[in-house]
């Protein structure tokens, strides 16, 4: 994945892992539409299996963000076998369907890989993407995650964010996040990948 810009301008992607949840991902979906930025959402196969979750991607297709792969279990691809580690991304790959990304986007759990991972992910048509800002929104389990992650996204020029949709702290704080980026001048972009 390539991001970044000539021009000076300082570039974002907000992405968001392990969902669909019924509860938490509708909001951080509204709150990504109120301010017009497309997010990425890694999502886990297990959580797609319900109409719910169906439902969920669908809406956040339509409404212009970017549907990737985590697998679907979320296990440590490092610890698994080359036929579970491809039967992980199969699974997940056929409940997106038609709301895959184009390229085919893959996150690795717990950003666990190696050579041998990464090789089987580039041989079923993936593209690895990673983060460079980790909120630590799974941790912190109040609105100190904004504070954690500002800090790191003040400090370079572009950020490729991690969230997790399915926390409640997230979606009820994704909002002071994004007026906080977006405070850091008119050189902020938000963008979802290019």
């Amino acid at each position: 994945m390539t991001y970044g810009s000539l021009d000076g301008t300082r570039e974002v992607v907000l992405t968001f892992d392990d969902g669909p949840d019924a509860s938490t991902t509708p909001e951080v979906i509204d709150v990504l539409n109120e301010h017009d930025i497309e997010g990425i959402f890694f999502v886990v196969g297990k959580r797609l299996a319900s109409s719910r979750g169906q439902e969920i991607i669908e809406r956040a297709y339509n409404d212009g963000h970017v549907i990737a792969n985590h697998t679907y279990s979320h296990p440590k691809l490092t610890k698994l076998g080359n036929q579970e580690i491809k039967d992980e991304l199969r699974k997940t790959q056929d409940l997106i369907g038609d709301f895959a990304s184009e390229p085919l986007l893959f996150r690795p759990p717990y950003g666990a890989t190696n050579a041998r991972v990464d090789k089987l992910i580039q041989e079923e048509g993936y593209l690895k993407v990673m983060w460079n800002v980790d909120t630590l929104d799974w941790d912190k389990r109040s609105k100190a995650w904004v504070q954690h992650g500002m800090d790191q996204i003040s400090n370079r020029e572009d950020s490729l964010v991690l969230m997790h949709d399915i926390h409640p702290t997230t979606a009820e704080h994704v909002n002071e996040l994004i007026t906080r980026i977006k405070s850091l001048g008119e050189n902020v972009s938000f963008v979802s990948y290019a």
